[in-house]
């Protein structure tokens, strides 16, 4: 059985190691024994790493006291999680019987995990309640149970092939998996920049934050939207749901700034839209025809979504603005999503922190917009709405992600398993069209 754990004070320094089945102790009240079993590696995940003390991420599944020295100090070494499916192996809860698949936030482990479990909304939902794990944000500590029509046990099998059904519901899992439900990019363009007018648009960080944003500030329809990093898995989804606005509310246009041009130059034309769209690789994102093309749609405003835009992508955004005469009175506002594929450094982090003050980015977070949405939407029809998109979107992944292909791993050590997926990805070495899912055994 084997544990994958991450250095806290250097991510690029991660071992994993195996461990002797031990005896298990009892199950508590109102809790399961789960063992993990098909997860995915993405950028997100060096965040998890990256930000782990700050919010709380390393808290979800700390290192064990029974792992080998010098593995069970939390204070240097951590468990960093990953989203996916697991089962039920031991339970002390009725409606979740053995064999009950869970989708969630996961070790990166293969031996057995408790969790402690209390019903929430809609049914099916579950919440996580252990004491060590209330710091974190909710969006993080939500199960859901899931039906499959293969046993879980079938699909993350690597001995014997799979029919056609199974083989198909193996992919819209590992989809789900990959993207995160696409939960970050739905609420982004659906509830941040919200085209409902009897749905006050949703500050990035969610109301709770006590932050203003106005309707003006949801507001896309007199704008151009500049995703950078349009290949990264949230901007595709967002840019999926962006682009099928209504006329009324739709923008302007959407400029996507990516490595894999051809790819999202595709996806563009594979699904009916009635938004402009231009693909520029970061090497033309200064050139005078983006900005053409930019100032061509007459925006007021240029709203700039940064989902991990290369080296100085945004600074060449905000450059192309300025130089341009027709461009120079539009409003820009910039919204912070994710960060590039890399593991960054104490100064680059500092640096960071001080461009979102200078640049006056916003900063998004999934949990802090769902949570309000929860509250004001209610859980039943979110999710109810949320479920259904997802699976039109699980419909037109190919056309959505032309070109994109799902890389199956298996276990915890080696270069097949998650120990060669994170090397990988602190290297920088994940494709852009490339999706790391592991089934753990």
């Amino acid at each position: 059985m084997g544990v994958h754990v991450v250095s806290k004070l250097d991510n690029r320094q991660h071992v994993s190691f195996n461990l002797e089945a031990a005896a298990q102790r009892e199950l508590s009240d109102s809790s399961v024994r789960i063992r993990t079993q098909l997860i995915s590696l993405t950028s997100n995940n060096l965040t998890y790493a990256r930000m782990g003390g700050f919010l709380h991420w390393w808290d979800a599944y700390p290192v064990s006291e029974d792992y080998p020295a010098p593995y069970n100090d939390p204070s240097v070494w951590g468990i960093v999680p990953a989203w996916g499916y697991a089962t039920v192996e031991e339970t002390t809860i009725p409606e979740l019987p053995k064999g009950t698949l869970l989708y969630g936030f996961w070790p990166t482990i293969s031996t057995p995990t408790d969790l402690r479990l209390k019903r929430g909304s809609p049914e099916g939902h579950w919440i996580e309640t252990s004491d060590h794990r209330q710091q974190l944000m909710p969006l993080y500590n939500r199960y859901t149970a899931t039906a499959t029509t293969t046993p879980i046990s079938e699909l993350t099998t690597t001995l014997n092939p799979l029919s056609d059904s199974a083989r198909d519901e193996l992919d819209r899992m590992a989809w789900t998996t990959l993207f995160i439900g696409g939960v970050a990019g739905f609420v982004l363009s659906e509830y941040v920049f919200s085209s409902n007018p009897t749905q006050p648009p949703i500050h990035p960080l969610g109301n709770q934050a006590g932050l203003q944003w106005t309707l003006s500030d949801g507001e896309v329809s007199s704008a151009v939207v500049v995703n950078l990093a349009a290949s990264t898995k949230t901007a595709r989804v967002f840019s999926y749901y962006l682009s099928r606005k209504p006329d009324s509310s739709a923008p302007l246009g959407l400029l996507q700034v990516t490595s894999a041009v051809s790819r999202i130059e595709e996806a563009s034309r594979n699904l009916p839209t009635t938004v402009p769209s231009k693909v520029v690789a970061y090497g033309d994102l200064d050139s005078n025809e983006s900005a053409e093309w930019l100032a061509s749609r007459r925006p007021s405003k240029i709203v700039i979504v940064d989902f991990g835009g290369r080296a100085n992508s945004l600074r060449d955004t905000l450059s192309l603005i300025k130089n341009h005469a027709e461009l120079q009175s539009c409003k820009v506002a910039i919204v912070q999503v994710g960060n590039e594929q890399k593991v960054y450094s104490t100064e680059e982090i500092i640096a960071g922190q001080a461009a979102m003050a200078e640049l006056g980015k916003v900063q998004y977070n999934t949990s802090g917009v769902q949570d309000t949405i929860l509250e004001t939407v209610g859980p039943e029809a979110y999710f109810t709405i949320r479920g259904a998109q997802w699976e039109k979107w699980l419909d037109e992944r190919h056309l959505s992600e032309p070109g994109a292909k799902i890389v199956f791993g298996s276990g915890v050590s080696g270069a097949d398993g998650v120990e060669g997926g994170w090397e990988r990805l602190c290297r920088g070495q994940v494709r852009p069209e490339e999706g790391l899912v592991y089934k753990i055994q």
